[in-house]
């Protein structure tokens, strides 16, 4: 072998070992990828020191929830109370506490509120068939058994049917209690000074229906009568008698109103010529008085004109 040959294999050596070298390492890097490829439930255990490694994976942050806000110290502690063994204080409030008797009152007036109570209701409530014809209501006009039982029955205790309700206004209207007090003169016990018996106040004497009034909510109860129930007792002994009667107090008590309208106006009339007279009196004493003109007669004496008197001046 000669020396030249002896150096192109010294030159040549080194550099058939690094690719060498390099061709294993591709060969290891192969076969750790296809191990990799062939268990994807994890990596590897055995890692080569030689291999590169791999670049950092960056994974994107999840949201998180914003954190809540801080108390405020100045409100204090948070105290949690159970509402159900607290003791009612009244509050700081001022109650009026009844004791003694006085509880025993209320208790009283409630029972008695009660009372009345389930009386309105049992008043409000409509009875039963009877079962027994002969027992049963029937209309007084018709003799119906179909009866109307509110307000007819319940509160004016008429036994009256529909129909019949509807074919005789005459006797089954209701009229108002203006109406009952202009047209056939009664009273309702409105007077300061009751000189004669209030009729329409008397629920015994006259039943009459409560309603709300049409005109305003606010207002007084409308009260309304049944016009057969008002005209018999106006027109018996103990009010008027007769129809004659009720006219004839009507026109009674006309001609006393026209009466005292009459003498009002002549006491306006007297009142009026009183001032107008007065007024003339005074008018002619003042155009009767004299009112002196003085004329000068000397340098301290002056006279009047008209009646001639005289008068000493000085002049200061």
């Amino acid at each position: 072998m000669t020396g030249t040959d002896a150096a192109d294999e010294g030159g040549t050596s080194p550099e058939a070992g690094r690719v060498e070298t390099n061709r294993m390492l591709a060969r290891k890097q192969l076969r750790a990828m296809a191990t990799a490829r062939a268990s994807p439930g994890g990596p590897s255990s055995v890692r080569d020191a030689t291999a590169r490694a791999p670049a950092a994976v960056t994974t994107p942050a999840r949201p998180t929830a914003p954190a809540a806000l801080p108390r405020d110290k100045a409100l204090g502690d948070y105290i949690e109370f159970d509402l159900t063994r607290l003791h009612n204080s009244k509050g700081g409030f001022l109650v009026d506490e009844n004791e003694g008797q006085d509880a025993l009152q209320a208790l009283e007036e409630q029972r008695k509120e009660r009372e009345r109570e389930k009386q309105r209701m049992r008043d409000q409530m409509e009875p039963g068939i009877r079962l027994d014809p002969t027992s049963r209501p029937v209309c007084e006009m018709c003799q119906s058994p179909d009866i109307m039982y509110d307000p007819f029955l319940r509160v004016f205790n008429v036994c009256v049917c529909r129909e019949c309700e509807r074919q005789h206004p005459e006797k089954y209207s209701l009229l108002t209690k203006t109406e009952v007090k202009e047209d056939y003169l009664l009273t309702d016990g409105v007077w300061r000074i009751r000189l004669t018996a209030a009729e329409l106040a008397d629920g015994e004497l006259l039943p009459h229906l409560l309603k709300k009034n049409p005109h305003k909510s606010t207002y007084s109860n409308m009260m309304l009568f049944m016009r057969c129930q008002v005209e018999a007792y106006a027109f018996s002994d103990a009010k008027w008698k007769s129809p004659e009667g009720l006219d004839a107090e009507y026109h009674r008590r006309n001609e006393e109103r026209a009466r005292k309208r009459t003498r009002r106006f002549q006491q306006g009339l007297e009142r009026l010529r009183k001032r107008t007279i007065r007024d003339n009196l005074w008018q002619q004493r003042k155009d009767a008085e004299h009112v002196h003109e003085w004329a000068q007669l000397g340098p301290t004496q002056q006279q009047c004109r008209g009646c001639g008197q005289r008068i000493t001046v000085e002049e200061l």
